[in-house]
Order: structure tokens, then sequence, then C-alpha cells
């Protein structure tokens, strides 16, 4: 009987402890790339710290003066400029290239519409991103 007792305290115990814990979905990233947005990632396979890709207003350039978003993992906090090692386009007919240099000049990878890659010509030495002209 005194097994059975410490049997089912244990089982008490285990799903206190379960339900102390955060599921899923509550320890995913606070943000992710969607439609309509094309994103840079801190690691490859698209993987880590997340960056959206974002239009300043007035401004012939996209730069990557900011930092990867807090809470979307690991690199979260980090500059953008030089450290993105993958990207997303989630564009439905609009490829992205993402820039060694700023203002869009120097040598690029294309990041295709509704295609994700790890960046070759740009990894981790990227700089600024614009609309490719021929999604092709």
């Amino acid at each position: 009987m005194k097994s059975m007792r410490a049997a089912v305290a244990a089982v008490a115990a285990s799903g206190v402890l379960v339900m102390a814990l955060p599921t899923a979905a509550e320890a995913a990233p606070t943000q992710r790339c969607y439609p309509g947005l094309a994103c840079v990632y801190f690691n490859s396979n698209q993987a880590g710290a997340v960056a959206t890709m974002n239009h300043i207003d007035g401004m012939p350039s996209w730069d990557f003066a900011g930092v990867f978003s807090p809470g979307t993992g690991n690199g979260a906090g980090e500059q953008i400029k030089n450290n993105a090692a993958s990207a997303d386009s989630r564009y439905a007919t609009q490829a992205v290239r993402v820039h060694y240099n700023s203002w869009y000049k120097g040598p690029y990878d294309v990041v295709t519409a509704q295609s994700k890659r790890n960046l070759s010509v740009t990894y981790n030495n990227n700089a600024s991103w614009n609309y490719h002209p021929n999604p092709s």
C-alpha cells in the first residue's frame, strides 16, 4: 500500500510539473515572416532571430540599420547588417535581392517569390535589399 501511495504522489507531482511548463506555442518566437513580407534570419535554414525587410518611406533604398526582433531566437537584438544568413520572400509574385553594400549596391543574392534560401554571396555580409526587377 505504501508503494501505491508513492506512485500516486509521483504521478500527481509530474502532472503539476507538466502543467507548469510552457507549451510549444507559448515558447515560439513572437514574429514570423507572414505573406506579403520578406524576411532575413540570423541563422541558416530560416532559423534563429527574424527581421522583416521593411520599406523606408521617402527613401530610394531599404537598409539593414535595425536589429533582429527581440524574442525570436538565436541572435535576437543583434544588428541585422552583416549578420543575416538566410532569407524568405513571402511576396506572391515579387522577388527580392539582398545586397552586400548599402544603397542596394554590390553583389547580391536573389530570393524568388514564395521561396526560402540560405544566402551565399551575401552570407553574413549584407547591408541592404530591394525588389528584384525580374522575378524569373
